[in-house]
């Protein structure tokens, strides 16, 4: 860019220098032509000067016509430099120096047409790489508003994953407390999201103002119902097309057994489009009675090392 700025300024300089020797030279031409004219004029007198007239008068006439053409030549040239530069420049360098400076001028364009090209060169190379960076700036804002909507986007997705998961620690809780009470227990749930950890208290019947709440405390039977419970709330906000239990009433005694049984049987009805599969090893007498449950015993295995 400077470089370029160089070469505009003095191509410019270089114009004008031309500009004004081009007006000199013309001016030249015409004072030449008019003294031409005037000496023709004079000799035309000088034959003509019938009276007698003197060399001297004629003389004095060419002096007086060559003062009103140079006075009028001299007004014409101020009005054109007043066109160009209203405030008269002092003029401190003599006709040599002002074409030295044109020479040098031209040298200097010279050398830089030869580094980076002519004019048009630079004007076409110019013009590519500007169009080429009106495109890739079109470009980058376009993918500038492609991000920002990008950020909106995940910032929206985030604060609807957020919902989702509060929504889904409620209800879990909530399913969780109710599944305990029909057994008359008190279950509560703490998410901790940042820690990703989960804490379960359970109050068996007639403890609900205690403190206590470490699930080792609790029955082998009521930490099975407990966790009977717990399975089922997260069936309640999850969805998944199979839904398998194994040996989970093992440690039951046959009241928690049956109300298990009875809710796991409910949910199932509820949720008919899936399909449970429950395995145990107790009887299944006692099951409710339900077309959509079917029931498959095996044979006892065989023992024969504790026969011998």
């Amino acid at each position: 860019e400077s470089e370029r700025r160089d070469v505009k300024e003095a191509q410019d300089e270089l114009k004008e220098h031309e500009r004004v020797l081009t007006s000199i030279n013309q001016k030249y031409k015409d004072v030449k032509n008019k003294m031409e004219q005037l000496s023709d004029e004079t000799e035309q007198l000088k034959v003509s000067d019938s009276a007698g007239q003197s060399g001297y008068n004629a003389t004095l006439n060419l002096q007086y016509l060559d003062i009103l053409f140079f006075l009028k030549l001299s007004l014409d040239c101020e009005a054109k430099a007043k066109e160009i530069c209203p405030v008269r420049q002092q003029v401190d360098q003599s006709a040599r120096c002002i074409d030295a400076q044109i020479t040098r001028l031209r040298q200097k364009i010279s050398t830089e047409e030869s580094s980076h090209g002519d004019k048009e060169q630079v004007i076409r190379e110019y013009a590519e790489a500007h169009s080429n960076y009106k495109s890739k700036s079109s470009q980058l804002r376009d993918l500038r508003k492609f991000i920002d909507r990008l950020d909106h986007i995940m910032i929206d997705r985030q604060d609807r994953y957020k919902s989702m998961r509060r929504s889904l620690s409620v209800r879990c809780k909530l399913y969780f407390n109710n599944f305990m009470m029909q057994l008359n227990c008190s279950g509560s749930m703490i998410f901790d999201h940042i820690n990703e950890s989960l804490s379960i208290s359970v109050k068996p019947p007639g403890q609900e103002k205690n403190n206590v709440n470490d699930m080792r405390s609790l029955s082998g039977g009521e930490r099975s119902f407990s966790t009977v419970c717990f399975i089922l709330a997260l069936w309640e906000i999850t969805e998944s097309p199979f839904r398998c239990l194994d040996e989970f009433d093992v440690y039951m005694d046959m009241h928690n057994r049956s109300i298990s049984m009875n809710m796991l049987v409910a949910l199932s009805e509820r949720q008919h489009v899936r399909q449970f599969i429950f395995i145990t090893p107790q009887s299944t007498s006692h099951m409710p009675k339900s077309e959509h449950i079917t029931i498959h015993q095996l044979q006892d295995p065989e023992r024969e090392a504790e026969e011998e």
